[in-house]
């Protein structure tokens, strides 16, 4: 007959074998896995953020010119931030376009306007005798513009120059890999990039080009 013999486990060895029943799944709660997001989930959120960024943008481009502005940097380069990606576009008014000598009046009736619909506008210096400039900075973080800046270079009409506008705005740093996104977007990096067919000029009611990359 075979005797059995309970043996009394120390308490810190007994602990450790609940745990380890805990942790793979046997006879305890079992813990949900944290789900990835996929490849087509990852590029849908990141096109609809950069729709977002680009309208919220496209309203302050409105109340100055609705008519097609210069693309300098287009805007849909994910760069790598803190957490993840963000985006960043650079817009000039046309070559040769004045308001007349009225650019830094529009600019003072759209600092008021952005703080009416929701824009953070930061105090400024006010456009007169030792300041060639008039600059607006912002932000609008619910609609992922992390910083906009717009630089106004009044034209004289007596002196024969026109006004020089400059629009540049960052978006929110959102969570995902850059690397991949931007492989999505514009396929394998080349040493000669091709054409993206980025247009030169662009209306703020454009919609916006964010496409997968298809070979």
């Amino acid at each position: 007959m075979i005797e059995r013999r309970w043996v009394k486990l120390p308490s810190v060895f007994a602990a450790a074998i609940v745990t380890a029943t805990l942790l793979t799944g046997c006879g305890g709660p079992q813990m949900t896995p944290v789900e990835t997001p996929t490849s087509e989930q990852s590029f849908d959120e990141a096109k609809a953020a950069n729709a977002e960024f680009k309208a919220a943008v496209a309203d302050v481009q409105k109340q100055l010119f609705a008519g097609e502005w210069r693309v300098e940097e287009y805007g849909d380069i994910p760069e790598s931030c803190d957490d993840g990606y963000e985006f960043f576009l650079r817009r000039k008014l046309p070559e040769g376009f004045s308001f007349a000598e009225q650019g830094p009046q529009r600019l003072e009736e759209l600092r008021a306007w952005m703080g009416e619909n929701g824009w953070r506008v930061e105090p400024g210096p006010s456009y007169g005798p030792g300041i060639d400039n008039v600059v607006i900075v912002g932000s609008k973080p619910d609609a992922k513009v992390a910083r906009l800046d717009i630089d106004l270079l009044p034209g004289v009409a007596a002196e024969g120059t026109v006004d020089v506008l400059e629009l540049r705005a960052t978006s929110t740093c959102e969570p995902g890999d850059a690397a991949a996104l931007l492989e999505q977007l514009h396929g394998p990096l080349r040493a000669v990039p091709e054409d993206t067919g980025i247009p030169d000029l662009e209306s703020p009611d454009a919609t916006p080009l964010f496409e997968r990359f298809t070979g």
